[in-house]
């Protein structure tokens, strides 16, 4: 089992549980370490980056180097291909792992990459686990709150049985399970009693009958009609389970869709195996790891966010996105891809004023120039119909790139933003 904690500071930057961290400290030498420390010990400097601000000290700028410079974790293979290597290797196994299933549906075709799938996708990635752990919420809170705010919203309320509506809240905010409701225990698995879970639950139930027997009424000037108390009952919908209920169900529910949780699990699962292949599935899942482990990592010494986004697409190598914003509202992406038919590719987009778009294209591939030009209006189309304005699609020779930018050189624009590895 995955020991799962909500201190807050996560073990995200030790040495004993990221191995990104633990290359960086294996590889560097006896003076960069001193660099480093500056008359500080190691772990002051390791619990400087759980600070909510970066302070941008120069120990942080040090590490930051000797992350970004380290040669294991630059040469690491971009995911996609560490994926397929796993995948490769549990096809061989007449044991099927759970986690192969997983692997399949994290590495989605990029021609079914949609909008809703690439979100899900991202907040799974493993990268932000430990973050998500510790904002988790208590369902029973939840339940209690949106209990509270309903009885606030129906006290001004004349329908014919709102004071037995309100009772029912009473009564139910009164139950021991919301009394003690808190975020806390979420940090210790609890013993919860199912008997009361399940009374809870059919309270709740009729609680939600009684009130809508009103809705089916012709709309009246009534907070019982307001938008507000229906979204609050479709929140208490949500709750209308015991499972639901159960303080670590968030938790479960995480730990289960979560890409580095299911790593860790079965590289647990993989120690006391008898499987004839553990050397090789370990060696791929310590990989993905690793990575994972040096996106957090970056993310940590950089103040931004440093993902990747798997994906299969046959004429990719490999690539990077950074994504920036400034104070302005302004946002900035480039991507370098390295594609197998046609080399280096750079793409360099502006996106203002909400919808409008500047998008610069640099390669020095003329065959891939040509099958741009062809598809420029296929392109300001598709933009177009997702209610995007291309002010500018301009194509430029890679080599001479410097002079043509959509960004201006004299600013320094950037306020915040994150890197992602394709």
């Amino acid at each position: 089992m995955i020991n799962i904690s909500t201190n807050k500071q996560l073990n995200i930057i030790l040495t004993n549980t990221n191995k990104a961290l633990a290359q960086i400290i294996k590889s560097s030498s006896q003076k960069e370490l001193e660099a480093l420390s500056q008359n500080k010990d190691l772990k002051s400097i390791i619990n400087s980056m759980f600070e909510q601000t970066s302070k941008n000290s120069s120990s942080d700028k040090a590490l930051l180097e000797l992350v970004k410079n380290n040669p294991t974790l630059k040469n690491l293979s971009d995911i996609s291909t560490t994926i397929n290597e796993l995948l490769n290797t549990l096809k061989s196994d007449k044991n099927m792992l759970p986690i192969e299933k997983t692997l399949k549906g994290f590495l989605i075709n990029i021609k079914d990459l949609d909008e809703n799938t690439l979100k899900q996708k991202l907040e799974n990635s493993g990268i932000f686990l430990e973050s998500k752990l510790k904002n988790a919420q208590n369902p029973q809170l939840k339940l209690k709150t949106t209990l509270k705010t309903l009885f606030n919203m129906l006290e001004g309320s004349k329908v014919f049985n709102a004071k037995s509506i309100l009772q029912d809240i009473k009564n139910i905010l009164q139950t021991s399970v919301l009394q003690n409701a808190s975020n806390e225990i979420l940090a210790q698995p609890q013993n919860e009693n199912t008997k009361v879970l399940e009374q809870l639950t059919k309270n709740i139930q009729k609680l939600i009958q009684k009130i809508e027997v009103h809705l089916k009424e012709p709309p009246k000037s009534d907070p019982i009609f307001s938008k507000e108390s229906i979204k609050l009952l479709d929140k208490l919908s949500t709750l209308n389970t015991p499972e639901k209920l159960t303080s670590q169900h968030n938790i479960k529910k995480i730990i289960s869709n979560d890409l580095k949780s299911i790593l860790l699990k079965t590289s647990e699962e993989l120690t006391n195996s008898s499987n004839p292949n553990q050397h090789e599935i370990t060696k791929h899942i310590d990989k993905l790891l690793l990575t994972v482990d040096y996106q957090q990592l970056l993310s940590h010494l950089s103040n931004s966010s440093a993902i990747y986004l798997p994906f299969s697409w046959e004429q990719l190598e490999n690539g990077n996105i950074n994504i920036k914003k400034d104070k302005k509202d302004r946002f900035y992406c480039d991507i370098e891809l390295q594609l197998k038919e046609y080399g280096e590719l750079t793409l360099k987009l502006v996106l203002y004023d909400k919808n409008q778009l500047n998008f610069h294209i640099y390669s020095d591939n003329q065959k891939f120039k040509e099958l741009v030009k062809q598809n420029i209006p296929k392109l300001r189309s598709a933009l177009i119909d997702t209610q995007i304005t291309p002010r500018e699609i301009r194509l430029f020779t890679k080599t001479k790139s410097n002079s043509n930018s959509p960004y201006k050189t004299n600013e320094k624009p950037i306020d915040m933003g994150f890197e992602v590895k394709v």
